[in-house]
């Protein structure tokens, strides 16, 4: 078996994952001010691009493992690592390999940082949302009402307009 080939592979497989991953940082960033300026259509079109680019990301992983566990099983490592298969290979070129490696893993952390904050946004969103859906159908009184009363000796007070609760999505009175 050429090794040297499954070497380049690996190589060639963590670059695409790389290119990915830029991609979704981009789509992350499109998603952080569609979420910020409250524009539906765009997170809408957003979503199916991030599924997408997720599939891709999840076929070249398959495809890194295994080119990685040829060339682990191969040369009969203990621990599975990108460092540790360049040791296991000197008479291939490792700098590309730890170079993708390292550009890959600084990709996937700002990706997951970008995620977990535009998560958060979302929360922020969902829970204004929330609270305003509850100040508006909870609200079942005219705030005019106090202007009407009329206060008796005994401090208690009487309605000189007489008014049906009001409810701000189906306004009477």
């Amino acid at each position: 078996m050429n090794f040297e080939k499954e070497f380049d592979a690996l190589t060639l497989v963590l670059d695409k994952m790389k290119e990915q991953y830029v991609k979704f940082k981009e789509l992350l960033i499109k998603q952080r001010a569609a979420i910020i300026a409250n524009d539906i259509q765009e997170l809408t079109d957003i979503l199916p691009k991030i599924e997408q680019i997720n599939e891709n990301i999840s076929r070249l992983d398959v495809r890194r493992a295994y080119n990685a566990d040829i060339l682990i099983e191969n040369a009969d490592l203990k621990e599975k690592t990108i460092r540790e298969i360049v040791k296991a290979y000197p008479e291939y070129d490792g700098t590309k390999l730890e170079k993708a490696a390292l550009e890959l893993k600084k990709e996937v952390f700002d990706v997951k940082t970008m995620s977990a904050s535009n998560s958060e946004l979302l929360e922020i969103s969902r829970s204004i949302i929330k609270e305003t859906m509850k100040t508006i159908m909870t609200q079942n009184t005219d705030p005019r009402d106090k202007a009407w009363r009329t206060y008796g000796n005994s401090g208690s007070y009487s309605r000189t307009v007489r008014r049906e609760p009001v409810h701000l999505v189906n306004k009477q009175g």
